[in-house]
């Protein structure tokens, strides 16, 4: 599991358009009725066409973009300041994203197994908020115009500095739901998402979910990546002798997974429970030692981790730790919510070598 690409993509994630319905009532609204509105499931998705600007800073420049969405199908065009062109179309069975100047096309089929990898725009939001609930003061700061739209505002203000995601600001449409601007400080690099129109009665034609794809053009389908169930015979095999937790004091390893990390490198991950819930989970592949360093990302801890020189990742529901030893990479990451780094370092102390 490459966590901390996962974590770098973060930033980028809540920098996404929100296209998110609710419905229209009077009154005044705490910050998490207004959340709850704009999360809120609808029986018919909100057709509609905007505009917007995205300022990505460092991480990404600026860009223009244009977005049709209809019967839960959306299409993006995206211009950016450095000369890129791209449009990108989910029809509800194929992510098509096709870059005009290179005149390449990717294909994703999403029929089958959903977009578990693909979060919607609703899904995005709410792991925004779920992810800074403890972390942030949330609190409605006014109302103002956006798209000449009225707005409520709602400001996340984090309670410490060294946080992987830092103040949100983010702006809902009285009317629609829609966030129409956000503001987001992660990884420490800020990033503005803001509409400059949205026409809610648009009339938008089917014919805007299909991309006419040059004869010359480049097509490649890109499969999504799925896990497979691997016995512990078979990690032996490939790596030889490494370091794994023992089952021990109720802890009971569940199952391994293989799965492809950068440069088709086979990374293991073990999942343990204990006393019936899921407990930890640890990754470990061969280190390379020509790959480039990863830099740290922020909010990332340099650790002694049984002797060796680690790192550390303590965010609200995330935590993990990170080392090298012997050729191997290892990880552990809790999926007991309540565990801390002083529990992983425990169980980081208690593993042995396998044969």
């Amino acid at each position: 599991m490459n966590w901390k690409k996962s974590l770098r993509a973060a930033g980028l994630v809540t920098a996404l358009t929100f296209s998110l319905v609710g419905c229209n009532t009077e009154g005044s609204y705490s910050p998490q009725e207004i959340i709850d509105h704009a999360l809120q499931e609808t029986k018919e998705p909100l057709t509609y066409y905007g505009e917007y600007t995205m300022d990505m800073g460092e991480a990404g420049g600026k860009a223009q973009v244009k977005e049709w969405s209809k019967d839960g199908k959306r299409r993006i065009e995206t211009i950016s300041e450095n000369g890129e062109h791209n449009i990108a179309v989910n029809n509800g069975s194929q992510i098509i994203m096709y870059d005009v100047v290179k005149n390449t096309v990717h294909k994703i089929d999403i029929s089958k197994d959903g977009l578990d990898d693909f979060p919607s725009q609703r899904d995005q939001l709410e792991i925004l908020f779920n992810t800074v609930k403890d972390t942030h003061d949330v609190k409605i700061a006014g109302e103002e115009k956006i798209a000449g739209r009225d707005t409520y505002k709602i400001v996340a203000k984090a309670k410490k500095n060294d946080t992987l995601i830092g103040d949100i600001e983010v702006w809902v449409d009285k009317k629609t739901w829609v966030t129409l601007k956000t503001i987001t400080n992660s990884a420490g690099n800020k990033m503005t998402t803001e509409y400059t129109k949205l026409d809610d009665s648009a009339k938008i034609d089917d014919a805007q979910f299909t991309i006419d794809i040059p004869k010359d053009a480049k097509v490649e389908e890109i499969s999504v990546p799925e896990s497979e169930s691997v016995k512990l015979d078979t990690v032996k095999e490939q790596l030889g002798e490494f370091l794994m937790v023992p089952e021990e004091n109720g802890l009971t390893l569940d199952g391994i997974s293989l799965d492809k990390g950068i440069e088709d490198r086979s990374e293991y991950t073990f999942n343990y429970s204990k006393n019936g819930q899921q407990n930890i989970s640890v990754t470990v592949f061969k280190a390379n030692s020509n790959a480039n360093k990863v830099e740290p990302v922020f909010g990332e801890k340099e650790m002694d981790i049984r002797g060796q020189k680690g790192s550390v990742m303590d965010e609200n529901k995330f935590r993990s730790i990170s080392w090298q030893e012997n050729g191997y990479q290892y990880s552990i990451f809790i999926g007991n919510s309540e565990l801390t780094i002083e529990d992983l370092v425990t169980y980081a102390k208690q593993m042995t070598i396998v044969k």
